[in-house]
């Protein structure tokens, strides 16, 4: 069973832009919290793939961090694929993994994560 609070933060973040495909909560460790797609009403359990990735994508964030001081905090990465955009929020207690419409510019996808950020700030509060 997934927590009332990281449901509420996805619907949210659905809500924040109609062209998010897919996202995955993951928290600093690299472990699942949750996988979803837009067109799904729950969660989904993710295939081994899927962990391994989220797993890794935890693993880069602490080696993004390592580089805070020397160059700034990562604010979030944007990936450009021939099928698909992917987007990538280093939130305090979480990351957050977004696929995104490939229709997307960059200015979007520049907003979409501002409107997370500030999405995060409110829940976050309270905690994950």
């Amino acid at each position: 069973m997934v927590d009332e609070k990281i449901q509420n933060l996805t619907k949210e973040i659905f809500n924040a832009d109609p062209q998010i495909v897919h996202l995955g909560i993951i928290d600093l460790e690299g472990n699942v919290l949750l996988d979803q797609s837009s067109a799904a009403s729950t969660p989904m359990e993710p295939d081994p793939d899927r962990i391994a990735f989220y797993n890794q994508l935890g693993l880069r964030r602490n080696t993004r961090e390592h580089f805070d001081e020397a160059y700034g905090k990562t604010d979030y990465i944007h990936i450009t694929r021939e099928k698909m955009q992917q987007m990538i929020l280093y939130l305090p207690k979480i990351t957050i993994y977004l696929t995104l419409e490939k229709s997307m510019i960059p200015e979007e996808v520049k907003v979409t994560a501002q409107k997370i950020k500030l999405l995060d700030s409110d829940i976050m509060k309270t905690g994950i």
